[in-house]
């Protein structure tokens, strides 16, 4: 009751002044509002005429465009104008949709052509009395009142714009019309206060609109004469006529009058409804004012409960910052000194920041807690800058290392005035640790792969030089030849899916390594098709090549090139039904493009599958697999390579069974320049004479046994003399003791590595090596050129590439 009595006598002194200023603002408030009501009328006239204007002017702006262009002057003054001009008016009316219609007419105002055409009034006047004398004294486009069109008596004006001739003079003139129901359609989406009417009116006080914006076919009669006269020279503003408003604009590229009529009753309505309420405001202000004293009291009861609970709150919020795990500190931007912190912050100090154990945080200063570098903050002070380490090592108490993400923040207030500086800190030597652990296995993973493809490509090896063996002794019977393809099949078959599993590996940890050199398609396509020639030979397979592509050269790596190709070919053949089709041709869509495309027609892709067969493990159907095999590697490997040579690859299908076409699209570089010629030539024939006359003497080492064996027995058919070693230190003494023309080397040697083995031989004998080993990444073949290999293959042994080989480096010059 005694905060009433307090608030009552306070509110009842403010009634009087309320009645009182009521009262005398009665008729200063009508004056003012009814001053408001005429200018918002007025801004409102004035944007409607900017809308007829803005529409007038962008349809004149076409005129002003064509008018000047020595085209339109040519046409007016050729002696065939009227067939000219008419073509030409067909030609750009249909490019602008906002005109109704377009002429031309000569200097005198005779048409020469129109849209909507009128034959019978070419050579004839053309209503220029309307627009001629206005147009010809302007270089502007001159708006014409408005008049019923020849072609069809609908009301509408005309932009008109004169066309000059090169020294100045009028060739004639160009003009656009415009339909009165046009601009009334434009104005009909305007929704206009009650009972309010709005009229245009042109030059003549011709009003354009009947009711509901529906052209007035009647241009003879003046409505708006008289009122034009009322206006007098004013351009815009308000008159009063037998009791309606008139507020008025003019439309300032046409020289027309936008009107707004309204009962002058309405118009001040809102005025009058205001000063009525006005009484019934006074009449409520008293129950009011003792509404707002109570309503005040339970205000102040509530401000009292917010402020308990913005309380509560604060003290809420000092829990959460003072358990969470980072540390968080506040540091006083003048004295340095930390103004709050957190329990976690404080324990960094005295564990971290070499604070003593115990001292209040709080009464520290920033440079006794050593974590940040000593001038980080006056860098975060002076420019704002955020300061951040990350990871950063810390030694403990005890002497173990801690990383942590250091950073500091400046806080301003609203005034742009420095707070002080946000000191956070958060321990990631869990994140550190974890990370160093998956690194590490990671690498041992690695490792296990490189070792697991050098375990499983060692038995093979064997198996496929004894299968040669067993092929080149065995009877002509056909049943023991086809048992020993398939062996060889399947055994190159597991050696492929190692290759593409290290592959799938190398692509997936950003590890593909490329030699890039010029190379030519054709010859790629050439090697990769020789690979696959005798299975299309046994499935009677048409394969037709169309290389057509004139610009062959690209920069890339032949090995991995050849790899896609063959990747390619095989899946045709693969899939393509006995006596099918395969067509490999080239051609070049652009001048530096090389467009490869390898068409089949075997089992074809269905349209969902299409986006996914490129994805790793991915065949299309899951009967391919069973019925086909594989791991579906080679497309995901393909596309990986031809990413890698900043290529594309793509797969068209018209579904299953229509065969499919893949593409590949490569950057073509110009063809080197050719350097052979007789002398050269003759060199190299010349020394294989000479090495023809001695048989090529080969040093092989490997410490499995097996291998040794079969590659000893497959050599020496081929017309070599082998000597075996089974370790390092064999092949040392028996390199000092016999000469060789070669050496061939595993990489994993019981005492030691053939890396060391090759630096040695290359160095003391100047012998040339082969490197012939399990392990086959990207590292393992750098790694053995910088030994002093010549050649690095995995194993199994590809005996035609090694024979290949061991040809090839024979054939050279001695390197000492």
């Amino acid at each position: 009751m005694s905060g009433l009595t307090f608030v009552f006598p306070i509110l009842l002194a403010g009634w009087v002044p309320s009645i009182l200023t009521l009262v005398v603002s009665y008729t200063i408030l009508t004056n003012t509002l009814e001053s408001k009501i005429l200018r918002d009328r007025q801004t409102f006239v004035q944007l409607i005429g900017h809308l007829v204007g803005d529409d007038l002017s962008r349809t004149g702006g076409i005129i002003e465009y064509y008018q000047n262009l020595p085209e339109v002057a040519k046409i007016l003054t050729s002696p065939s104008a009227p067939p000219a001009a008419q073509q030409w008016l067909s030609a750009t009316f249909y490019s602008h949709p906002r005109i109704d219609g377009m002429f031309m007419a000569d200097s005198s105002g005779r048409l020469i052509g129109a849209i909507p055409s009128t034959p019978t009034l070419i050579g004839k006047d053309f209503g220029s009395e309307l627009w001629r004398g206005p147009a010809s004294a302007t270089r502007e486009v001159y708006v014409s009142p408005v008049h019923p069109r020849f072609s069809d008596k609908r009301m509408a004006t005309d932009i008109v714009g004169a066309v000059r001739a090169a020294d100045g003079s009028i060739a004639g003139y160009l003009g656009l019309s415009v339909l009165v129901e046009r601009i009334g359609r434009r104005l009909s989406t305007i929704e206009f206060a009650d009972q309010s009417v709005c009229q245009v009116l042109d030059q003549r006080g011709h009003a354009l609109f009947t009711r509901n914006f529906q052209p007035n076919p009647d241009s003879e009669r003046r409505t708006g004469e008289n009122l034009l006269k009322d206006i007098g020279q004013n351009k815009s503003g308000h008159i009063e006529r037998h009791g309606n408003l008139y507020s008025f604009s003019p439309v300032e590229s046409a020289g027309w009058i936008v009107m707004v009529e309204q009962p002058k009753a309405v118009a001040y309505k809102p005025v009058h409804d205001l000063v009525g309420k006005m009484t019934l405001i006074a009449a409520w202000l008293m129950a009011l004012t003792l509404f707002f004293g109570w309503l005040f009291r339970r205000l102040s009861r509530r401000q009292t409960e917010s402020a308990r609970s913005l309380e509560r709150e604060v003290i809420f919020n000092e829990k959460i910052l003072a358990n969470m795990p980072s540390g968080i500190a506040f540091v006083d931007p003048a004295t340095r000194q930390f103004l709050q912190a957190n329990d976690t912050f404080a324990k960094m100090a005295w564990q971290l920041g070499g604070l003593p154990e115990g001292r209040d945080i709080t009464q520290a200063t920033y440079d006794e807690v050593n974590l940040a570098p000593p001038g980080a903050i006056e860098k975060v002070l002076s420019f704002g800058t955020p300061f951040q380490l990350t990871e950063h090592p810390v030694k403990d108490i005890k002497g173990t290392t801690r990383f942590l993400n250091i950073n500091l923040l400046r806080l301003q207030g609203s005034q742009q005035t420095v707070q002080g500086v946000l000191y956070l800190v958060e321990d990631k030597t869990r994140d550190v640790t974890l990370r160093q652990e998956l690194i590490g296995a990671n690498a041992a993973k690695d490792q296990f792969l490189a070792l697991l493809s050098h375990e499983l490509r060692n038995p093979l090896s064997p198996v496929i030089a004894m299968v040669g063996e067993l092929e080149a002794g065995a009877p002509d019977s056909p049943e023991i030849r086809q048992a020993l393809e398939v062996i060889r099949r399947n055994v190159e078959l597991e050696a492929r899916l190692i290759d593409d599993l290290l592959d799938v590996t190398r692509i997936a940890k950003g590890k593909l390594q490329l030699s890039f050199e010029i190379v030519s398609v054709h010859e790629i396509l050439q090697r990769a098709f020789e690979i696959c020639r005798e299975e299309i030979a046994q499935k009677e397979l048409d394969s037709q090549f169309r290389l057509n592509a004139e610009h062959s050269h690209v920069e890339g790596d032949p090995a991995r090139l050849q790899q896609v190709f063959w990747n390619l070919i095989k899946n045709s053949v693969k899939f393509t039904p006995a006596k099918g089709r395969i067509v490999i041709e080239t051609l070049n869509p652009a001048p530096d493009e090389i467009e490869i495309r390898i068409t089949d027609t075997g089992l074809g892709i269905e349209q969902e599958k299409i986006g996914k067969i490129f994805n790793a493990f991915e065949q299309g159907q899951s009967s391919i697999t069973r019925r086909f095999g594989g791991l579906g590697l080679g497309l995901a490997i393909s596309k990986a390579m031809v990413d890698a040579h900043n290529g594309k690859i793509r797969v068209a299908s018209a579904g299953k069974d229509e065969g499919s076409t893949f593409t590949v699209i490569l950057k073509t570089v110009a063809a080197p320049a050719g350097t052979q010629n007789g002398a050269d030539e003759a060199r190299p024939a010349a020394r294989k004479e000479i090495l023809a006359a001695r048989p090529r003497r080969v040093l092989v080492v490997d410490d499995h046994h097996d291998t040794c064996t079969g590659m000893k027995m497959m050599l020496e058919r081929r017309g070599y003399e082998i000597t075996l070693a089974h370790s390092a230190d064999q092949a040392v003494e028996k390199a000092h003791t016999e000469n060789f023309d070669l050496i061939i080397s595993d990489i994993g040697l019981p005492d030691r590595s053939g890396y060391e083995l090759m630096r040695e031989l290359h160095a003391s004998k100047g012998l040339r090596g082969i490197a012939l080993s399990g392990f086959g990444t990207e590292h393992d073949v750098n790694k053995a050129r910088e030994a002093g290999f010549s050649q690095h293959l995995t194993k199994p042994i590809n005996f035609e590439r090694l024979e290949e080989a061991i040809r090839r480096l024979t054939e050279l010059e001695p390197t000492s």
